[in-house]
């Protein structure tokens, strides 16, 4: 008869009690570390904007052959629905290829929109910005920088819209980055001293509170 003792299911289950413990603490200990070293951002929404330079999109059209499938992939066979009537004609020269930088535009308040040819909501929130923008030129700037963007597909989409105020691809999320920004679309009211007086997260749902804004812009010390 062998000598030998079965261990103790009491025994067994201490140890692995005591693992189970021990694997938590590391979890929580790398959580912890993990908080310390990556804190939560906090987007710009007070002082002086964050500077940037970007340079603006062109405003020739695509070619029929890039720009229609273009239009296919980021609104379906209907585009029309969405689009201006003549989608290949071209957009106002004014800001074809322009560099931009922010600080330099002292004098002019500013409306800064986070966009992407992929965001859902930013496709009813486009023709709000662009009517307020024909309403409000020469009184405020609007700039959209798109994010993640694709050229041919941010040039359809300025095309479907016939947008015609300043636009460019933030390369490298920089201003994203520097804004942090938390999602795509988020619009910021930057003052002709280059102070952030608000900002909106998510698609401005319609023009009343759009004018709000910008008429809040206007009347900024």
């Amino acid at each position: 008869m062998s000598s030998q003792q079965p261990s103790s299911p009491k025994r067994r289950g201490g140890f692995t009690l005591l693992a189970l413990i021990a694997i938590v603490g590391i979890i929580l200990l790398v959580v912890f570390y993990y908080g310390i070293l990556h804190p939560p951002s906090q987007r710009a929404s007070s002082g002086q904007a964050p500077d940037f330079i970007v340079t603006t999109y062109p405003s020739d059209p695509l070619p029929p052959e890039t720009l229609m499938p273009a239009l296919n992939d980021l609104f379906g066979s209907h585009y029309q629905a969405y689009c201006v009537d003549d989608v290949q004609k071209p957009r106002p020269s004014e800001y074809d290829r322009v560099t931009l930088q922010l600080s330099k535009l002292r004098g002019t308040p500013i409306l800064l929109n986070f966009w992407a040819s992929w965001c859902t909501t930013c496709k009813d929130e486009q023709p709000l910005l662009e009517s307020a923008w024909r309403r409000y030129k020469g009184q405020v700037l609007f700039i959209g920088l798109s994010h993640l963007d694709q050229d041919k597909n941010a040039r359809a989409w300025l095309q479907c819209y016939d947008v015609t105020y300043p636009n460019a691809l933030d390369l490298g999320g920089k201003a994203y980055n520097a804004y942090r920004v938390q999602g795509v679309p988020e619009t910021y009211f930057i003052d002709k001293e280059g102070n952030i007086v608000d900002y909106y997260v998510g698609a401005i749902p319609n023009g009343s509170i759009l004018d709000q804004l910008l008429q809040k812009l206007l009347q900024a010390p």
